[in-house]
Protein backbone atom coordinates (compact mmCIF):
# COMPACT_ATOMS: atom_id res chain seq x y z
CA UNK A 1 0.00 0.00 0.00
CA UNK A 2 2.81 2.47 1.13
CA UNK A 3 4.68 1.79 -2.38
CA UNK A 4 1.30 2.41 -3.84
CA UNK A 5 0.96 5.98 -2.48
CA UNK A 6 4.76 6.68 -3.03
CA UNK A 7 4.21 6.14 -6.64
CA UNK A 8 0.77 7.85 -6.80
CA UNK A 9 1.96 10.61 -5.32
CA UNK A 10 5.04 10.90 -7.66
CA UNK A 11 3.06 10.61 -10.61
CA UNK A 12 0.84 13.42 -9.35
CA UNK A 13 3.74 16.15 -9.14
CA UNK A 14 5.27 14.68 -12.06
CA UNK A 15 1.99 15.56 -13.99
CA UNK A 16 1.55 18.58 -12.92
CA UNK A 17 -1.62 17.39 -11.13
CA UNK A 18 -0.38 18.84 -8.14
CA UNK A 19 1.44 21.78 -8.33
CA UNK A 20 2.03 24.27 -5.46
CA UNK A 21 4.16 27.22 -6.46
CA UNK A 22 6.86 28.25 -3.55
CA UNK A 23 6.23 30.87 -1.92
CA UNK A 24 8.34 34.20 -3.10
CA UNK A 25 11.11 34.78 -0.99
CA UNK A 26 11.04 37.99 0.78
CA UNK A 27 13.22 40.51 -1.33
CA UNK A 28 14.75 42.21 1.77
CA UNK A 29 16.43 41.93 5.52
CA UNK A 30 13.22 41.53 7.60
CA UNK A 31 15.00 44.07 10.29
CA UNK A 32 13.67 47.28 11.43
CA UNK A 33 15.82 49.35 13.96
CA UNK A 34 15.68 52.75 14.79
CA UNK A 35 17.32 54.18 11.78
CA UNK A 36 16.39 51.28 9.04
CA UNK A 37 13.77 49.81 7.46
CA UNK A 38 15.41 46.37 5.75
CA UNK A 39 18.44 47.63 3.60
CA UNK A 40 16.87 50.84 3.39
CA UNK A 41 18.61 53.31 5.71
CA UNK A 42 17.81 57.03 7.02
CA UNK A 43 20.66 59.09 5.55
CA UNK A 44 21.17 56.95 2.78
CA UNK A 45 20.74 58.37 -0.73
CA UNK A 46 17.74 57.98 -2.70
CA UNK A 47 20.07 56.66 -5.79
CA UNK A 48 21.70 54.25 -3.88
CA UNK A 49 18.28 52.84 -2.24
CA UNK A 50 17.36 52.51 -6.06
CA UNK A 51 20.05 50.77 -6.91
CA UNK A 52 19.73 48.15 -3.50
CA UNK A 53 16.10 47.52 -4.42
CA UNK A 54 16.29 47.04 -8.37
CA UNK A 55 13.27 44.82 -8.93
CA UNK A 56 10.94 46.69 -7.06
CA UNK A 57 8.45 48.99 -8.23
CA UNK A 58 9.14 53.01 -7.21
CA UNK A 59 5.56 54.86 -7.15
CA UNK A 60 4.95 58.08 -5.49
CA UNK A 61 2.57 58.21 -2.67
CA UNK A 62 0.75 61.20 -0.50
CA UNK A 63 2.87 61.27 2.73
CA UNK A 64 -0.40 62.95 4.04
CA UNK A 65 -2.02 59.09 3.52
CA UNK A 66 0.29 58.36 6.57
CA UNK A 67 -0.29 61.50 8.80
CA UNK A 68 2.04 63.84 7.61
CA UNK A 69 1.35 67.55 6.94
CA UNK A 70 1.81 68.05 3.15
CA UNK A 71 2.44 71.83 1.39
CA UNK A 72 2.79 70.83 -1.95
CA UNK A 73 0.13 69.27 -4.44
CA UNK A 74 2.32 66.61 -5.28
CA UNK A 75 3.41 63.51 -3.40
CA UNK A 76 6.55 63.51 -1.34
CA UNK A 77 6.84 59.77 -0.68
CA UNK A 78 7.41 56.68 -2.41
CA UNK A 79 6.13 53.42 -2.00
CA UNK A 80 8.70 50.57 -2.80
CA UNK A 81 6.39 47.10 -4.14
CA UNK A 82 7.88 43.89 -4.95
CA UNK A 83 5.69 41.74 -7.22
CA UNK A 84 2.49 43.61 -6.43
CA UNK A 85 3.36 43.46 -2.18
CA UNK A 86 3.88 46.75 -0.64
CA UNK A 87 7.10 46.52 1.09
CA UNK A 88 7.88 50.46 2.21
CA UNK A 89 7.24 53.99 2.13
CA UNK A 90 10.34 56.20 1.94
CA UNK A 91 9.95 60.58 1.45
CA UNK A 92 13.57 62.37 1.46
CA UNK A 93 14.91 64.83 3.33
CA UNK A 94 12.57 68.08 2.37
CA UNK A 95 15.03 70.34 1.38
CA UNK A 96 17.84 68.08 -0.92
CA UNK A 97 14.88 65.43 -2.07
CA UNK A 98 18.19 63.39 -2.44
CA UNK A 99 18.44 61.66 1.05
CA UNK A 100 15.77 59.47 2.82
CA UNK A 101 14.53 60.98 5.97
CA UNK A 102 12.07 58.67 7.10
CA UNK A 103 10.79 55.13 6.60
CA UNK A 104 7.48 53.61 6.89
CA UNK A 105 7.32 50.00 6.72
CA UNK A 106 4.24 48.28 5.30
CA UNK A 107 5.16 44.69 5.09
CA UNK A 108 4.64 42.53 8.28
CA UNK A 109 7.92 40.33 7.35
CA UNK A 110 9.60 43.24 8.59
CA UNK A 111 10.50 43.09 12.45
CA UNK A 112 11.66 44.72 15.61
CA UNK A 113 14.54 43.24 17.59
CA UNK A 114 11.43 42.77 20.19
CA UNK A 115 9.53 40.58 17.13
CA UNK A 116 6.67 43.11 16.60
CA UNK A 117 5.66 43.71 13.13
CA UNK A 118 2.70 45.22 11.29
CA UNK A 119 -0.03 43.39 12.49
CA UNK A 120 1.00 42.85 15.90
CA UNK A 121 -1.45 43.85 18.44
CA UNK A 122 -1.23 46.70 20.76
CA UNK A 123 -1.55 43.86 23.90
CA UNK A 124 1.82 42.47 21.92
CA UNK A 125 3.89 45.58 21.56
CA UNK A 126 2.54 46.29 25.36
CA UNK A 127 4.12 42.89 26.50
CA UNK A 128 7.85 43.71 24.40
CA UNK A 129 7.98 47.45 25.70
CA UNK A 130 6.43 47.86 28.65
CA UNK A 131 7.10 51.03 29.15
CA UNK A 132 5.72 52.05 25.65
CA UNK A 133 2.69 55.18 25.70
CA UNK A 134 0.26 56.12 22.60
CA UNK A 135 -0.75 59.47 21.28
CA UNK A 136 -3.46 60.87 19.16
CA UNK A 137 -1.70 62.25 16.15
CA UNK A 138 -2.83 65.75 15.36
CA UNK A 139 -2.85 65.99 11.98
CA UNK A 140 -5.42 62.85 11.77
CA UNK A 141 -8.14 61.85 14.41
CA UNK A 142 -7.91 58.24 12.92
CA UNK A 143 -4.21 58.03 13.56
CA UNK A 144 -2.98 56.77 17.02
CA UNK A 145 1.13 56.55 17.42
CA UNK A 146 2.94 55.05 20.21
CA UNK A 147 6.43 54.33 21.13
CA UNK A 148 8.86 54.16 23.79
CA UNK A 149 10.78 57.27 23.93
CA UNK A 150 9.44 61.07 24.24
CA UNK A 151 7.95 62.99 22.38
CA UNK A 152 10.53 64.99 20.84
CA UNK A 153 12.79 61.56 20.12
CA UNK A 154 10.46 58.86 19.87
CA UNK A 155 12.19 56.05 18.45
CA UNK A 156 10.50 53.49 16.54
CA UNK A 157 6.84 54.66 15.94
CA UNK A 158 3.90 51.77 15.50
CA UNK A 159 0.78 52.95 14.43
CA UNK A 160 -2.62 52.10 14.75
CA UNK A 161 -4.81 53.63 12.18
CA UNK A 162 -8.71 53.30 12.38
CA UNK A 163 -8.39 51.25 15.72
CA UNK A 164 -10.92 53.49 17.82
CA UNK A 165 -9.06 54.30 21.28
CA UNK A 166 -6.16 52.80 22.07
CA UNK A 167 -5.15 54.97 25.01
CA UNK A 168 -7.41 56.23 27.88
CA UNK A 169 -6.85 60.50 26.68
CA UNK A 170 -7.73 63.08 29.20
CA UNK A 171 -5.61 65.80 27.16
CA UNK A 172 -5.11 65.30 23.44
CA UNK A 173 -1.63 65.67 22.96
CA UNK A 174 -0.68 63.85 26.16
CA UNK A 175 1.06 60.28 25.96
CA UNK A 176 -1.21 57.46 27.82
CA UNK A 177 -0.39 53.99 28.58
CA UNK A 178 -1.94 51.56 25.85
CA UNK A 179 -5.20 51.01 27.17
CA UNK A 180 -6.63 48.03 24.65
CA UNK A 181 -4.88 44.47 23.82
CA UNK A 182 -6.89 44.10 20.62
CA UNK A 183 -5.42 46.87 17.79
CA UNK A 184 -3.50 45.78 15.25
CA UNK A 185 -0.03 47.73 14.38
CA UNK A 186 -0.96 49.35 10.91
CA UNK A 187 2.40 50.52 10.01
CA UNK A 188 5.85 51.11 11.71
CA UNK A 189 7.92 54.05 11.35
CA UNK A 190 11.38 55.47 11.49
CA UNK A 191 11.84 59.04 11.72
CA UNK A 192 14.31 59.87 13.89
CA UNK A 193 13.03 63.85 14.26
Amino acid sequence: MFTFLTIWSTWLLATGSIYQAPPAAFPDVPTITETSVGQARIGMSTAQLKKLYKGCAFSPTSMAAYGFDEHESKPSGVTVSYAGKKLFVYFPDWKTKKQLAGLIALHPAYRTAKGIHVNSTSGQLKAALPGVVVVPNMMDANLEVAFSGSVEKPGIQYVFYKQGNVGNYVVADTPVKISVSNAKITWIQVYPH
